[in-house]
């Protein structure tokens, strides 16, 4: 075997690894509470040791949280495809609404589930936002190569990144609310993407509404 295709193999090792410490880390959360859940546990139902859960993440919830952190290089790989020429704002649209609609109803299921358990555990969230940081930094620099301006200097890069990544924050957190009328998610991301390319107009007030 080549060494590149020994490195190739122990990446993809890694990486199966990681991915099922993070699902074990998942499953043992929802089934029994995070305050109920030890290290321990998620190692023996990943078939490692606890050594081994400790090389990869540096506590449970950094774990739990993981086993929703697949999308970022997609994102990236799709907005690439995008036209040169559309406007970046635009190709994000394009990227994250067919994303939304590639997603299974079991997919859907599972990720307001994971929301949940976010407003039930806060210690879950600097992971969460860590994992937005990721995404919006990969996109900065996607951007900045699409339009020719610099991430070191430029500010249009930084806001066009900010808008798309706090687009999908917003929307799939309200769209997850258990008190939210349940409209399709893509329908969510479009009006924010409406509402973002108008300028954020300040809307009407709702009749009987309270100041």
């Amino acid at each position: 075997m080549s060494d590149s295709a020994d490195l190739g193999l122990r990446a993809l090792k890694k990486q199966m690894t990681h991915e099922a410490i993070a699902e074990a880390a998942l499953k043992l959360t929802l089934d029994k509470g995070l305050d109920h859940v030890t290290i321990d546990e998620i190692a023996r139902q990943a078939f490692v040791s606890p050594r081994t859960f400790s090389n990869y993440f540096s506590c449970k919830e950094e774990a739990v949280v993981a086993a929703d952190d697949h999308y970022t290089d997609d994102v990236v790989a799709d907005l690439a495809r995008r036209p040169a020429d559309e406007p970046p704002l635009d190709s994000l649209r394009h990227v994250l609404v067919d994303l939304a609609r590639s997603q299974s109803r079991q997919q859907l299921r599972a990720y307001v589930e994971r929301v949940q358990l976010e407003d039930r555990y806060p210690t879950l969230r600097p992971f969460r936002m860590a994992q937005y940081e990721q995404l919006e930094e990969a996109l900065r620099g996607a951007i900045a190569e699409r339009t020719g301006t610099k991430v070191s200097t430029d500010l249009y890069p930084w806001l066009a990144a900010a808008a798309a990544v706090n687009i999908i924050k917003t929307t799939t957190r309200l769209w997850a609310k258990p008190t939210a009328a349940r409209v399709r998610l893509i329908e969510k991301i479009e009006d924010a993407f409406d509402q973002v390319a108008a300028g954020l107009p300040a809307p009407t007030p709702r009749t009987g509404s309270k100041k």
